[in-house]
């Protein structure tokens, strides 16, 4: 199969489904925003100066990819309403509604993103191949990796080591904070990729730290309970892997041993990163895709449309299905993310 994704505004859509609809009242004001060629993190700073807002009185859900068209929800002081409006439409953007809320929108507070991407093959029967492929993805779930727009030059990687570390200091605070995500990213990512080569995807591995899809419910299991296996496959359940932080759970045995052997290769205890100034989390190794559309365009080109949960990629998906990925070339920062 010889099927390309070439990233662009043109070839690229993304659409947050928001967690919860704004209530009507209070003092935050929601602004949902269609833009084109524009990142999140340059969008919110001009907002931020247009209004003389502090960073901590704007929130989103996620960052959204620059080459893209997207539309998404930023959060700011109802009483800047104006001088909001007027920076989104100074750079050609579009307030597509607002609505009050009675607290800011927080990172990772949404129910998913849509996903519209553009395909090009060279051959027409391409597309009996990417069928089965789509179809072996709703089945079974995609790894959940970070996408490579994620560490963009790769830059942040060893800055965030060491911000992680307490070896160096912290300077601005978004940046900081983004440094660090990058190197729990590239940690999560090591975890996943050695799983992998070695058979223990999706697991389970003894004393693997599951997740319930539906809920959310995170359990230790042992590989000698039979009913692991079903729920597996049923896509029920699936491990987690860790983006390391002072309050992030652990796994038991071998699945604990296997994070602390990558983590020691980074100079990481669990009782240094118990020590670390950011909480950590845990994050599903696997992630279902839902139902991936696919329509024919012409016999060369086709047009995908799916949905993934908070903080999976589209490009990762596509890899996943065999399809060649091209991104656009990206300093570390500001970041520009095609996920959540």
């Amino acid at each position: 199969m010889t099927i390309t994704f070439k990233q662009s505004a043109e070839t690229f859509r993304v659409e947050e489904i928001p967690l919860f609809p704004p209530c009507g009242r209070g003092d935050h004001l929601y602004l949902t925003i269609c833009k084109r060629n524009l990142s999140t993190p340059h969008l919110m700073n001009v907002i931020r100066k247009a209004a003389r807002l502090s960073e901590e009185e704007i929130g989103c859900a996620g960052y959204k990819d620059r080459d893209a068209v997207t539309v998404q929800a930023i959060s700011i002081p109802s009483r800047a309403e104006k001088a909001a409006v007027r920076a989104v439409e100074s750079l050609g953007a579009e307030v597509i509604s607002s609505a009050l809320h009675t607290h800011k929108l927080r990172t990772g507070k949404l129910e998913g993103n849509r996903f519209e991407v553009h395909l090009s093959a060279d051959r027409a029967s391409d597309l009996f191949e990417l069928e089965k492929a789509c179809a072996t993805a709703e089945k079974e779930g995609i790894p959940n990796a970070f996408g490579p727009q994620r560490f963009a030059d790769g830059t942040s990687i060893e800055q965030g080591r060491l911000l992680f570390l307490g070896r160096r200091s912290s300077g601005p605070f978004r940046k900081a904070r983004f440094a660090i995500s990058v190197f729990q990213a590239y940690i999560f990512n090591e975890v996943l990729a050695a799983r992998r080569k070695l058979g223990f995807y999706p697991g389970p591995l003894n004393g693997d730290l599951m997740k319930k899809h539906e809920t959310g419910g995170e359990f230790v299991v042992s590989t000698a309970d039979p009913q692991i296996p079903g729920r597996l496959a049923a896509l029920e359940i699936s491990p987690t892997g860790p983006l390391p932080g002072k309050k992030m759970a652990w796994p038991e045995a071998d699945a604990l041993a296997f994070e602390l052997n990558i983590l020691q290769s980074q100079d990481i205890s669990m009782e240094r990163a118990r020590l670390a100034r950011v909480p950590g989390t845990r994050r599903f190794l696997r992630v279902p895709t839902g139902k991936i559309q696919i329509y024919q365009q012409s016999p060369t080109n086709f047009r995908l449309k799916f949905a993934l949960p908070p903080g999976s990629y589209a490009t990762v998906l596509l890899q996943e299905l065999g399809v060649t990925v091209s991104i656009p070339e990206r300093p570390s920062w500001p970041p520009s993310d095609a996920r959540s």
